[in-house]
């Protein structure tokens, strides 16, 4: 891979963790009340400079594509953003995931999006599509960075399974066994479930810019999610970066 000017993006600070503590030269820029962090990440080993542009978006659809549009709209050193990630947690769909394990999406879908009679459920009107793929490249990209970073740095030893599949995106937080059944009904194969990255992946898509949604497993979308959310997002914070800094490596 050959990018030169990254955006990274989460929904909190704490899932974007170290970053903006790794980067050089920084300065902000304001859109409102969204705030990115720009700046150069040096990878001391290879000798590669690399351009970043950072920022939290807030939880939901509305505010992370808001986001996404913003800061891969940012040009910094006479450069535009090249590459979107976009990383933060969600809540496991699937009985094999665990907390710590990563998901890499390979197909991310809007569950809460219906404009039936006109559209068959789930399609975005916009596109015409039901769920949006990553590029296979860069599938294959992200999963051998992580895959070889974790094999290599007991930092990431914290981190569980490297999983590939379908992610569901909507604006709820779900914490009941009950209604993530319905769900897992409607989309079969999912694997986990999240407020954000089909919204992001939606504008990446129409924006034409790559892009990769990792997720790390915080919870299993039941009862006791709210309370496991909370005490593995402390936890997160410090790790965070890690992941970043593999694919960051990697470029």
């Amino acid at each position: 891979m050959n990018f030169k000017h990254v955006a990274i993006l989460g929904a909190m600070p704490e899932e974007i963790g170290e970053i903006t503590n790794q980067i050089h030269d920084k300065k902000e820029i304001f859109y409102g009340d969204l705030k990115v962090i720009q700046g150069t990440w040096n990878d001391v080993e290879r000798k590669n400079k690399i351009l970043i542009s950072v920022a939290w978006s807030g939880w939901g659809k509305v505010s992370s594509a808001r986001a996404a549009t913003r800061i891969i709209s940012s040009i910094y050193l006479g450069e535009k953003v090249d590459f979107l990630i976009f990383t933060g947690v969600a809540g496991a769909v699937s009985n094999t995931l665990r907390q710590w394990d990563i998901v890499i999406a390979s197909k991310l879908i809007q569950y809460d999006i219906d404009a039936r009679p006109f559209f068959e459920k789930f399609v975005i009107p916009a596109i015409s599509k039901d769920h949006i793929s990553i590029d296979d490249k860069l599938l294959k990209w992200t999963q051998s960075s992580l895959e070889n970073s974790k094999k290599k740095d007991l930092n990431l030893r914290d981190f569980g399974t490297i999983n590939i599949g379908k992610i569901a995106t909507g604006d709820k937080f779900i914490s009941d066994r009950e209604y993530l059944e319905e769900i897992k009904l409607q989309i079969p194969n999912l694997l986990a479930i999240e407020m954000e990255g089909a919204a992001v992946a939606q504008v990446a898509y129409q924006e034409k810019v790559p892009f990769v949604i990792l997720r790390t497993i915080s919870d299993s979308a039941d009862e006791e999610a709210a309370t496991s959310f909370d005490i593995f997002l402390k936890k997160y914070k410090l790790r965070s970066w890690l992941l970043i800094e593999c694919l960051l490596k990697n470029l």
